[in-house]
Parts: C-alpha cells; structure tokens; sequence
C-alpha cells in the first residue's frame, strides 16, 4: 500500500511538473505572439481601416482629456510631436474625421509626428502604411499643403514620399467659366458630359479632375433657359433626362417648380432635347420650396428617385421610363398629391425657438442630392447661406425615402440638443481657394467614385465654378480624405533587418498651410 501510494503520489507530481511545464510553454508562445503581432504570414492584411489588425497605437489621435484641443504630445497616446504648439490632436466635426471624433493637425514646415512600433523588421516581408489626410486651410488661404510620409528604423530613413492635399483645380473651361449648381456628371458612350449652367464634356479617356474640359455647342443652352437652373440630370436605363427649377420669388403671389427635358435625339457629344415640362409645383407660400431636383436611378431595381426642396428636402419616386411622378398625378401642384407621394426626409429650418443653423452654416438647406452604396442610401444637401456659409452635409440610411442618420445615430429631421442642431454629418466645407461648396453630385467610373459640386473663388462674389474631388468609403461613410500609402520590402533594405520599424509624417507645404491626419494603419505581407 504505501509503494503503490508512492507511486501514485510520484506520478501525479510527474504529472503536475509536466503540466507547469506545459503552462509555461503556452505563455511563453503567447508572450511571443505579443511581441510579433506585427507578423502574419499566411495573408496579406488589407489596407484600411482595418481596426482589429493594425499595429499602430491610437490610431485614430482619440483621447478623453476633457479639451478639444491638444497640443502637448506627451498626453496624446503612442504619438510624439514637435514642442512649438503647431501641431497637436483636434476634435472639430467641421473637418470630419474618417474614424473616430479626433484627429491630428500639423502647421507647414512642420518637424515629424512619429511612432515607433513593436514590428521588427523581417526578411521576406513587406511593409504597407496607410493614412488619411487633407488640407485645411482658413478660407482665402492659398498656401501649399503637402504630407511627407516617412518609414524610418532609429534615425535612419528607409522610404518616403510627399503627396500635394490642396484641392484639385479644374482644367480648360471648367477653370474660369461660370457654372452655377454643381457638377452634373453623366457618362454617355464615349463622353462624360456635365449640365449646369454651360454644357461641357470630355472625351471618356480624359481624367475628370487632371484633363481639360470642352465646351459643348448644342442646343442646350436654349432649352436651359425654359428648363430653369440648378439643373440635375440623370440618366435612367435606355432615357436620359435633365431637371430644373422655375420659381417667382413675389411675395404676393409665390410660386416654385420642377421642370423637365428629355434626350430625343443625340450626336457625339450634342444633344437634341425636348420642350420642358412641369412635373411638380407649389403656388400660395414657401412651404415647401419645389426647387433643387437630383436624381438617382437605382439599377438594381429599375426605380427613379428624386431628392429636392429648400429649408426641408423631399424625396419623390418618378416614372423611368417618362421622368414624371409615379403614378402620374392630374395635377403637379404638391398640396393635391395624396399622403406618402413626397416623404421628407432632412430639415435645417429655423424655428419658433429661436434657433437659426451652428456655428458653421445658417438655417436653410437645398441643393439635395441621392446616392446608393454598398446597399445604404445617403442624403447629401447644400446647409446654409449660398453666399456666405454653405457646407455640403449628409446622412445615410436603408431606403431612399429615409429615415436618414447622421454617424451619430441622429435622424436628420429630428433636433439633437446635445449637438444643438438638426441631424447631419459634414463632408466639406469652405477650404482654401475653394468657399461655399454646394449642389453636390456623386458618380462612379472605373471603380473610382467622383464628388462634383460648385464653388465660389471670393467672399460675396456672386460666381460659381465647377469642383470636383475624389470621394472615399471608410465603412460605407464617405470622406473627401485622402489615402496616403507607402510600402517597402524589408530585403531591399538589409540595413534594417532586425530594427524596430518607425512610421512619421509631416507637413511639408508652405508654413501658413494646415493638415489634417486621421486613421493610420500598418500592415504586413509575408
């Protein structure tokens, strides 16, 4: 008895010494997979916001210092800066960040924001960083903004580059020709065509923003002046139709409306258009304004919708196949049409209250637009005085007729009063050279997604140009940032084989210039 005791007893002590000895193994695999969490050799991470997978600390600048405005590196987390107070983290939903409420801003001329991480850099791996980043320079500020990107190991630079974030300036007549009411892309064959106040195109080849633009000599320019302005055309399976607005601003004797002229015939870039008719009216008040139509033809689904309004935007479902309300009511003034014709869907009114719009933009809205993405659908419209403070807002929700939400969850016709103002979301505002963007218009070619809208060059002028911007997805949200990546293969740098890996960046455009920078990420590819 007392042998097979102590043999039972040495076993279960062999037993629990293998089993401390097992433990010990699994922590110390664990400690390993801490320490190279920057490896992954079966698959290439994807660039992006990928939160889970990056190996960058805070990599959105968040923080939860009761300030909006940070300019002491060593309270921000994982990331140090230069100590001359031109650089730091902000919390402004003006300039909208990609991911999260914060985001870095850096002067020009400025020395790096850096960090080092916990990558050791590994033959036979490739090294992809990405971030997001524009200008946001005061209104009138012309200065130069440029991001210099950089992969360093202690102090030695192993790749970088430096991208311009000013925005982009259009070429041939869009630069200095007057075209009120956006930029009205359709593609059509073997032109990209654009209505508003002019008629231009470009061959299909062209790039919209880096080539010139052409003048078109059709017959557009009579039919615009019986179709109205703030035009919105669209083209809807085999029809193609232009939108606009006709209205007499008497008090006495107010009325608003909706016109439409269809293609009958076309040749190359020139069109043959229809007489306009009128498909929707109001007389008696301003309530509501029928002003400011853009369409969306869903393909999907093969239905036609239009978003317009001012002060509360609308949107109506319209027949394809003839650009007229479904169901083609007798009559096109609104107050005959039954309930659930016209569904409102986003408002910036003033109120009996006392409120009249935020710090940014007065109380009215107009210049709506559609767009569907990734299964949303998104609202976007003018916010503010056409004049003085237009910002282009948005929201996003499951069905075209709304509800619509902006990123934080408020319905755009509800009052938040944490926010103090209606639901909305920014995407852009006054920047630079580029004041009260508005009438915004969203397209996709060749995977690419274009936001086209109009601009004023000068405070009070009364000019509007043509804009045009590369529009990004950042978790089916759409952001005007731009993606900034940089990539290298550790073997064609041998020297920093067994280095920890650092990653900065910088402004390096002129000195009055000011950057933003939002979401950076950090992948490996082995």
């Amino acid at each position: 008895m007392k042998l097979l005791s102590r043999g039972r007893s040495c076993l279960m002590s062999s037993w629990r010494g293998l089993r401390e000895n097992l433990l010990s193994l699994l922590l110390l695999f664990l400690l390993l997979i801490g320490v190279l969490s920057c490896r992954n050799a079966d698959k290439e991470k994807a660039l992006g916001p990928d939160l889970n997978n990056s190996m960058v600390k805070n990599l959105s600048f968040e923080s939860n210092v009761g300030e909006d405005l940070i300019t002491d590196w060593s309270k921000i987390v994982g990331w140090s800066g230069p100590d001359d107070g031109n650089s730091g983290i902000e919390k402004n939903p003006f300039y909208s960040p990609v991911d999260g409420k914060w985001y870095a801003f850096q002067r020009g001329n400025g020395d790096y924001i850096k960090q080092e991480t916990e990558c050791t850099i590994s033959s036979g791996e490739t090294y992809s960083l990405q971030l997001w980043a524009r200008s946001i320079n005061e209104p009138g500020n012309a200065a130069i903004t440029a991001i210099e990107v950089k992969f360093f190991y202690d102090t030695t630079t192993i790749l970088k580059k430096t991208v311009n974030l000013n925005p982009p300036q259009l070429k041939g007549v869009a630069a200095n020709t007057p075209n009120d009411d956006g930029a009205n892309v359709w593609i059509d064959g073997q032109y990209r065509h654009q209505f508003a106040d002019v008629h231009m195109y470009q061959p299909i080849d062209y790039d919209p923003i880096e080539d010139p633009w052409l003048l078109v000599q059709d017959g557009y320019q009579d039919v615009q002046e019986k179709l109205g302005w703030a035009v919105g055309p669209v083209i809807a399976g085999k029809e193609k139709f232009i939108f606009g607005t006709r209205y007499r601003d008497d008090p006495a004797n107010f009325f608003s409306s909706i016109t439409m002229t269809k293609v009958i015939s076309s040749d190359g870039p020139n069109y043959i258009f229809s007489d306009p008719v009128t498909i929707l009216s109001h007389k008696g008040s301003e309530f509501p304004w029928v002003e400011d139509p853009h369409c969306y033809y869903d393909e999907e689904t093969g239905r036609l919708w239009m978003a317009w309004g001012g002060g509360t935007c609308y949107v109506s479902e319209l027949d394809p196949n003839d650009g007229k309300l479904i169901n083609h009511p007798a009559n096109s003034e609104f107050d005959v049409h039954g309930q659930g014709v016209h569904t409102p869907v986003a408002t910036w009114p003033e109120t009996k209250e006392g409120w009249c719009g935020d710090q940014w933009s007065k109380c009215w809205m107009e210049g709506a637009a559609l767009y569907k993405y990734n299964g949303y659908w998104y609202f976007f419209a003018s916010y503010g005085n056409l004049s003085k403070d237009y910002t282009i807002r948005y929201g996003r929700g499951d069905n075209p007729r709304g509800p619509f939400y902006d990123k934080d969850g408020v319905n755009l016709m509800s009052f938040d009063p944490k926010k103090n103002a209606y639901g909305n979301t920014i995407l852009l505002g006054a920047e630079g050279e580029q004041l009260v963007p508005g009438h915004p218009h969203i397209w996709q070619e060749n995977g690419k997604f274009y936001l086209g809208y109009d601009y004023r060059k000068k405070a009070n002028e009364e000019m509007d140009y043509m804009g045009i911007r590369r529009l990004y997805w950042v978790d089916n949200w759409p952001t005007i940032y731009m993606p900034i990546t940089l990539s290298f293969d550790a073997d064609d740098f041998p020297n920093s084989i067994g280095k920890k890996l650092g990653i900065s960046f910088r402004n390096a455009g002129d000195s009055a210039s000011v950057m933003a920078v939002d979401l950076v990420t950090l992948n490996v590819k082995k």
